[in-house]
């Protein structure tokens, strides 16, 4: 019983295995950021180009073989290489590239020679971009130094030697659907750059003496803007005191005038101008609390009752004669 029941299951998964074997080889899946390319023999044309992801069918090895390939962008970072500048500066440069294989057919036959995996093909293109890369850093050569590093924000040619090392690149590249090596350099930039010891020293003397010298500069500019404020306060100080000079003039004489005047009419009339003292000591003296003691004496006749009637008759004697 047991042996006639091991058959059929032995049958059922030899069966399984072959069909497995036979899907893995009549098959084939593309993801939806491959592309691949089906060899005949080797060899494939544009028909043998599949852009479409999903399941799909293929004679088996050797017959035809599939190679596919990420179409996402890559990196490859080009070491610290020295470039020297346009003002025979030395400096170490470390640059990156972004690229994509952008016509799988024409990558194909660019660098299947490099292995049999989609991986060596890989490989061999990372050491061309980086082989075009390296080269294209020359331009460096291009820039004096203190362009790349300009004290002035917005005002370093970073961003063009970038742009240069791109164009570089690309060129090499070729066109990236048509011909060359099958990919697009998407983007190209620089990670960092480094001085060499001298010039390291060089560019912190040339900042110093940039430093001092802007120092320099707004301590002059302060002291002139100080001077200038003084000389102004001076001069306003002196046009206020001239003013005022002037204005106590006009004062004293127009007070002169007035003084003159008030004598003139005083030596006219003798007894008004004693009346008008004797009642001025009056106002001060009650301004104050004092002790009054009333005499007779001059000042204090006006506080006599018949004062004011000794006074009018006075007056009248004086008109009669």
């Amino acid at each position: 019983m047991m042996k006639t029941l091991r058959r059929p299951l032995f049958f059922l998964l030899a069966g399984l295995i072959v069909l497995a074997l036979g899907a893995f080889s009549f098959t084939y899946t593309v993801q939806y950021n491959e592309r691949a390319v089906v060899t005949n023999f080797g060899s494939a044309d544009e028909a043998d180009l599949k852009t479409d992801a999903g399941l799909k069918f293929k004679w088996p090895y050797p017959f035809q073989s599939v190679t596919s390939y990420d179409t996402r962008p890559q990196i490859v970072d080009a070491l610290g290489t020295q470039q020297q500048t346009a003002d025979d500066k030395q400096v170490i440069i470390e640059a990156y590239a972004v690229w994509r294989v952008s016509n799988p057919l024409v990558f194909y036959r660019k660098f299947s020679n490099a292995g049999p995996d989609e991986s060596d093909h890989y490989a061999e293109a990372k050491k061309t971009v980086n082989s075009s890369l390296n080269s294209a850093i020359s331009e460096t050569s291009r820039f004096r130094m203190d362009e790349l590093f300009s004290p002035n924000p917005g005002s370093s040619k970073l961003p063009d030697l970038e742009a240069a090392i791109l164009n570089v690149v690309k060129r090499d590249a070729g066109d990236p659907n048509t011909s060359g090596l099958g990919i697009e350099i998407v983007d190209v930039g620089i990670n960092r750059i480094r001085l060499s010891e001298q010039n390291s020293t060089d560019v912190i003397e040339r900042m110093k003496a940039d430093r001092q010298k802007l120092a320099q500069d707004t301590i002059s500019s302060g002291q002139a803007d100080a001077q200038s404020i003084r000389s102004k306060a001076e001069s306003d100080a002196e046009r206020i005191r001239s003013f005022a000079e002037r204005q106590a003039s006009n004062l004293k004489a127009i007070g002169d005038q007035e003084a003159g005047r008030f004598i003139a009419m005083m030596q006219e009339n003798p007894k008004l101008a004693m009346l008008l003292e004797e009642l001025q000591f009056l106002r001060d003296a009650y301004s104050k609390q004092i002790t009054l003691v009333v005499s007779g004496a001059p000042g204090f006749r006006m506080l006599q009752p018949a004062a004011l009637d000794k006074l009018l008759d006075d007056d009248s004697q004086e008109e009669g004669k």
